[in-house]
């Protein structure tokens, strides 16, 4: 054991049932935050072309923001606790060794929020500057999942603790570790195919109502869907030979689970490709859906493999907690079901629509 690691603390519950609902919020939470910065920066190239179809169909993507930006904190914060409960001891260290980042995550979050509602708002001086207050945005959801990068690798590479006693600041980043770029770049990449697919998914419902707009919405997110999923082969190859070699080997030939897991991605991956060239969208989101599962269950073998002889699950205590254990399914099963209701609400079509005598935005495009 190393002797920069802290004692586990005692677990609330079981190994496996809070594996298990690490598994099960954490995808959920990838799927939003991927949808949220895949679909700001594809507001960000439409409103750069300010074509009379990109401009109809801007004001429908970035309606659909602030919904993102709120299912991905919420579904976050479960997943960051589960993360925090199991891995405790890696967990607050790496978060230690980087404070100072670690703490701006917060306002950064908070001020990209409040810009997607003043987007959203269509205030005057957002109307009159887009671009900029866009990029802006896009590059604050950008650095955070940078830090959070940062940190989990931090997690993983025990060695690198050492420079806390040199640089006991709070500002200590991972950048020398192989892994990091090739681990956010593969977040990126995904969230941008994420992006392609939550535009064509709302060009498919476009479509209903005016077929033009709809058509042109499904096509240009379908082609960044599969554009993205051909580049994530590359970045995946890239991030898996950056491993370390035993975790590298564990996967490739030492681990059922983790090369099972490995098969299946790259499967999964295909077909999705064969879908999007048949303009499948929905097909392309179920499958999306459960590779996203298969590779959280990947990146968890990754850490028990990277974690090997320092993680110790069997010997960890648990002092069961079953009344906050019930509290907690209580609320998330709750709090899903709300979350659901809000989303189809917010996402529903008025019921009622004063049809005027005169051009609407969307026709004036149409005919331009």
């Amino acid at each position: 054991m190393n002797v920069l690691v802290p004692t586990a603390e005692a677990l609330p519950a079981g190994w496996p049932l809070l594996q298990g609902l690490l598994l099960l919020v954490f995808p959920l939470h990838l799927l939003a935050m991927n949808g949220l910065l895949g679909t700001t920066a594809v507001v960000l190239l439409i409103r750069r072309r300010n074509r009379p179809l990109d401009r109809a169909l801007a004001p429908r993507l970035t309606a659909s923001l602030p919904i993102l930006m709120a299912l991905t904190i919420n579904l976050g914060v479960a997943s960051l606790l589960f993360s925090q409960t199991l891995y405790g001891q890696f967990f607050y260290p790496a978060a230690i060794l980087m404070g100072r980042y670690w703490l701006a995550i917060i306002p950064l979050l908070m001020t990209a929020y409040a810009g997607l509602y003043m987007l959203d708002a269509d205030l005057a001086v957002f109307r009159s500057r887009p671009l900029p207050a866009l990029c802006l945005i896009l590059a604050l959801l950008l650095t955070v999942p940078f830090f959070f990068t940062n940190q989990q690798t931090t997690m993983l590479d025990l060695t690198h603790w050492r420079a806390y006693f040199s640089e006991d600041g709070g500002s200590l980043l991972n950048l020398k570790d192989p892994t990091v770029w090739p681990r956010y770049l593969h977040f990126m990449v995904a969230a941008m195919a994420v992006g392609g697919l939550f535009t064509a998914l709302t060009g498919r419902r476009l479509g209903r109502r005016n077929p033009p707009l709809g058509a042109y919405a499904e096509r240009i997110g379908l082609r960044l869907f599969s554009r993205m999923t051909l580049l994530q082969f590359g970045i995946g190859i890239l991030f898996l030979w950056q491993l370390p070699q035993p975790v590298r080997w564990f996967i490739l030939g030492g681990s059922l689970t983790g090369g099972l897991l490995l098969v299946a991605a790259s499967g999964i991956a295909l077909a999705m490709l064969a879908c999007a060239a048949q303009r499948l969208p929905g097909l392309c989101t179920v499958l999306l859906v459960m590779q996203v599962f298969v590779m959280s269950g990947l990146r968890e073998v990754v850490r028990h493999a990277s974690l090997a002889g320092q993680l110790l699950p069997a010997n960890m205590p648990v002092l069961w907690q079953n009344g906050a254990l019930l509290l907690f399914a209580t609320v998330l099963l709750a709090g899903v079901a709300v979350l659901v209701w809000l989303t189809r609400q917010a996402m529903r079509p008025p019921a009622t629509a004063v049809i005027s005598e005169t051009e609407s935005e969307d026709d004036r495009a149409m005919r331009l």
